[in-house]
């Protein structure tokens, strides 16, 4: 087992099989919400040259015509990301595979970063589908979400499963990107005030270029991230791969691995945070929401058991967090 960068990735381990998120659905879902758009801002400009449209007609046009448009332009740039060569999973050859732990939303983030496992098929003792219901709190009641995993028990040394598992975590803790575009600008600006030498305000002016050029060419969005987090390591040595919306299909992803390892009979797990929830029982379940990227139910739980606002329902899912962190760093 090893942790390598994107960059460092043998393209030579493509010959046989890449696994990758659809970019189908994200086609479909912004299709719909651009044609709504459309059909909305025609209705609008149609009506508003038939009849005299009253300030209330005005403003439901604008509002509907505001979310359509954003949910499209949402999709689009989601649809666009799944196109890039950055978006794949999985990607296996004769004698091993490689698992990208970096969702493909985040592609702006550095690539010499280590977020791949290379993984040979000796170190993988089996591969199983599993399948989540998973039941949580609405504003109208309680929602109910399905999930398909790829799990693969790993075969490993501990300190193995713990690079893997150090790897998650700073990827979980991963800060958003900040453009440096702004403190270039004060730099340069407090050069020029002391007047300092020529050389030493080019070399600011260069540094200023090249990241406008980075930013534009990665698309760097200030301020923003994406909590998506497709692998996470479960019951200490089971590396499990959040399965929906790629293809190859579970079905066929399991029939191209069963050439290579052994496969598990498929498992049904259920997970409810709607309950009365306490201890660790609680805890676990708030870990369990961050993992999976979706930290919005993880403040949820918070606010509704311990009473927090938002701010320190943050702080404490952070602590919660680190806590872990710092126990499993200790053992």
């Amino acid at each position: 087992m090893k942790l390598i960068s994107i960059l460092n990735v043998d393209e030579s381990v493509l010959n046989r099989q890449v696994f990758r998120t659809s970019s189908l659905r994200d086609l479909i879902v912004f299709s719909i919400f651009f044609i709504l758009f459309l059909a909305c801002v025609g209705h609008y400009i149609w009506y508003s040259l038939s009849y005299s449209v009253e300030f209330w007609w005005n403003f439901a046009y604008l509002w509907f015509c505001f979310w359509f448009g954003l949910f499209a332009w949402f999709a689009c740039s989601r649809f666009k990301t799944s196109l890039l060569p950055s978006n794949w999973l999985v990607k296996a050859g004769p004698d091993r595979l490689l698992i990208k732990i970096r969702s493909f939303q985040n592609y702006y983030y550095p690539d010499t970063d280590p977020v791949v496992i290379e993984l040979y098929w000796r170190e993988i003792d089996w591969v199983r589908n599993t399948r989540e219901t998973s039941t949580k709190p609405g504003s109208d009641g309680a929602i109910t979400e399905f999930f398909t995993y790829l799990d693969l028990k790993l075969h490993l040394y501990e300190k193995e499963l713990k690079k893997i598992e150090n790897a998650l975590a700073n990827e979980r803790n991963n800060k958003p990107l900040m453009s440096t575009v702004g403190e270039l600008k004060h730099e340069l600006f407090q050069a020029r005030k002391r007047k300092a030498p020529k050389q030493e305000i080019d070399g600011i002016k260069q540094r200023l270029r090249n990241e406008k050029i980075v930013k534009h060419q990665q698309k760097k969005q200030s301020g923003s991230k994406h909590h998506d987090y497709p692998v996470r390591l479960v019951n200490d040595n089971v590396l499990r791969l959040r399965w929906n919306a790629v293809k190859p299909n579970i079905k066929k992803t399991l029939a191209y691995f069963s050439d290579y390892t052994r496969l598990e009979s498929d498992i049904k797990i259920e997970s409810d945070s709607t309950g009365d929830l306490k201890g660790e029982v609680l805890e676990d379940m708030i870990l369990d929401r961050v993992v999976k990227g979706d930290k919005m139910d993880a403040i949820a739980l918070v606010k509704k058991h311990y009473g927090y606002g938002t701010t320190d329902s943050i702080r404490f899912i952070g602590e919660l967090m680190d806590s872990v962190s710092s126990h499993q760093s200790d053992q």
